[in-house]
């Protein structure tokens, strides 16, 4: 790395040897100061952005060069997600509540589309497992009463007996 020689202009040649030393060395100083803070920035801007969480991405580096804004997590992250390094993350939606599910099935309920509740289920399960018409229809008693036809006025008939 070549030596840079601190060039005095005409009126600091005219000052005596030793001021003009201590002036090259107080500019060399200055120089070193500035570079120091410029490394500590540097420095203080890797921290913030890894303490947002931004992913060690290819560009990163080429997209906080130039960062000036504030240094908290916040703006930092929004900062990236502006430039596609970190992905925007979707509201999770928690679905229907308690109360509106019970709505939707006292809807589907009147209209006679309510799905399966769980007895339902048994009820297909042992209708299944019935190994002969007489267990059907025992099962079916069981759960409907006597089965039959029935009108407004009541019970019509009966179904006929198992063969």
């Amino acid at each position: 790395m070549p030596v840079e020689e601190e060039v005095l202009d005409q009126e600091e040649l005219k000052l005596p040897a030793d001021v003009q030393a201590r002036l090259r060395i107080g500019r060399k100083a200055e120089k070193r100061a500035a570079e120091a803070e410029a490394e500590l920035a540097t420095a203080r801007l890797n921290t913030a952005i890894r303490d947002a969480g931004v992913p060690d991405h290819p560009a990163r580096d080429v997209v906080f060069r130039d960062y000036e804004g504030p240094m908290d997590a916040e703006s930092i992250k929004a900062y990236a997600e502006r430039f596609g390094i970190v992905a925007v993350k979707e509201p999770v939606d928690p679905g229907p509540s308690a109360e509106e599910q019970a709505a939707q099935r006292a809807i589907l309920n009147a209209g006679g589309g309510a799905p399966a509740a769980s007895g339902d289920i048994d009820l297909a399960v042992a209708l299944r497992a019935a190994k002969s018409q007489a267990e059907v229809m025992a099962i079916v008693a069981q759960v409907a009463g006597t089965p039959g036809f029935k009108s407004r006025t009541g019970l019509i008939g009966e179904l006929p007996p198992p063969i």
